[in-house]
């Protein structure tokens, strides 16, 4: 019965190990599935459409109509009664006071702040499903060593029970082992939800089930600058937009000049023959027109609007520059932290253990105490819990530092 039991836990084990994904499959799966990134594709998208429909300056124009008039009352022999036209009219802006052309620019700047911001959001999204790849790292390696400590907790209950049993100790040696180990599988208990809720926010993320994850290291940390990210390329593009929308308003002001051609076709009824012999039937209509705008109410106050929307686009601009500054100087300054933490804990966790291995052997011989196996027992689990995530941690802070230094995430995942 045992070997079976053995068999079915590694064929879990062998199973989850095969069905595992690396950090990079699990990100690939994200720039496919995730559902932010796709509504940002299509924003995209939505963008490119806008900048086409303006692509051309001249802003050519073919319409057509139909109209129908007739005259009632008091109609003189020389006037037509009723008259159905039709027309075909094609137009072109021969100059708006560059308008058309600032709306062209203004799309153009809107669709590159978008891809840009999407680059962003995207990095942004990316760099929590590292965070939550390697917080899922750590909890899973702390279950094991706390069921590891279960085992040893077992083991030595076990043992305690039987020297009770034969009257060799009392009762509250037996209880305090047993205290110990339903206290142990509280703490497993509460891990196993934490896991449980960082693999759901991870699969909300990538956009698929994620169920077990595999060892996966992030490049070794290279001697970066800081480069301004994407996002702060995208408020540059969004300011320049603004200034498009400016100029816009500008030329309301400025003189226009319009060529249309007509294409027109009559019918007449009601009307004297005699008299009106030589009505066409067609005509064609040439027509260069000339615009100034000599006043507009509203044209003051949308310039002013999009001056102080584009003044306050530059203080968020300002501030990003800041804040990302301080982001690559702290992400810098946690790697270097880190790493002093894996030191300390690691030299913290062998001394732990040599104590550890010496105190069971005194315990087991009847030296000391189960209080200070016990306690020998739970700073070796602690300082192994620590030094695992310190671990993790460290890969969470190298991904920190790649991103706020504007590597493109394209290129640290060619490294993986």
């Amino acid at each position: 019965m045992r070997n079976l039991h053995k068999k079915i836990v590694i064929f879990i084990l062998l199973s989850l190990a095969l069905n595992a994904s690396t950090l990079k499959e699990i990100m690939q799966m994200t720039l496919k599935n995730n559902v932010n990134i796709k509504s940002m594709n299509y924003d995209i998208d939505s963008k490119n459409e806008t900048l086409k429909s303006v692509s051309n300056t001249l802003n050519p124009t073919i319409n057509i109509g139909a109209n129908y008039t007739k005259l009632d009352f008091d109609v003189r022999s020389s006037q037509v009664g009723a008259t159905t036209m039709g027309y075909i009219k094609f137009g072109v802006d021969l100059y708006d006071g560059g308008k058309n052309s600032s709306i062209k620019k203004q799309k153009a700047h809107e669709l590159q702040s978008t891809r840009l911001s999407t680059d962003a959001s995207t990095k942004e999204i990316l760099l929590q499903v590292v965070t939550l790849f390697y917080q899922i790292k750590t909890i899973e390696e702390n279950i094991l060593a706390y069921q590891d400590k279960s085992k040893s907790l077992f083991a030595e209950y076990k043992r305690e029970k039987q020297k009770y049993d034969i009257q060799m100790v009392t009762i509250d040696e037996v209880y305090k082992l047993q205290s110990e180990y339903e206290s142990n599988k509280y703490i497993i208990e509460d891990l196993k939800y934490q896991r449980y809720y960082l693999y759901q926010n991870l699969s909300l993320l990538v956009g698929k089930k994620i169920t077990s994850v595999s060892d996966s290291k992030l490049p070794e940390v290279m001697n970066l600058k800081y480069k301004q990210s994407t996002s702060i390329e995208s408020l540059k593009s969004s300011i320049d937009a603004i200034n498009e929308n400016i100029n816009q308003i500008t030329a309301i002001k400025k003189p226009k000049i319009k060529l249309e051609d007509s294409i027109n076709i009559y019918n007449y009824n009601d009307y004297d023959e005699g008299i009106l012999r030589d009505l066409p039937d067609q005509q064609n209509q040439l027509m260069l027109s000339f615009s100034l705008n000599l006043y507009d109410s509203s044209s003051s106050n949308k310039k002013q609007s999009a001056i102080l929307a584009k003044m306050a686009k530059k203080e968020q601009l300002n501030y990003a520059i800041s804040k990302e500054k301080i982001a690559f100087n702290l992400a810098t300054k946690k790697l270097t932290t880190q790493k002093a933490k894996i030191d300390s804990v690691k030299s913290a966790l062998e001394m732990a253990v040599s104590v550890y291995d010496i105190i069971l052997t005194k315990y087991q011989n009847g030296v000391v105490d189960n209080i200070t196996y016990l306690d020998a027992l739970s700073k070796k689990t602690i300082n192994q819990s620590l030094y695992i995530q310190a671990l993790n941690n460290y890969e969470i802070a190298k991904a920190n530092y790649y991103f706020s230094s504007g590597v493109s995430y394209k290129k640290m995942m060619e490294s993986l």
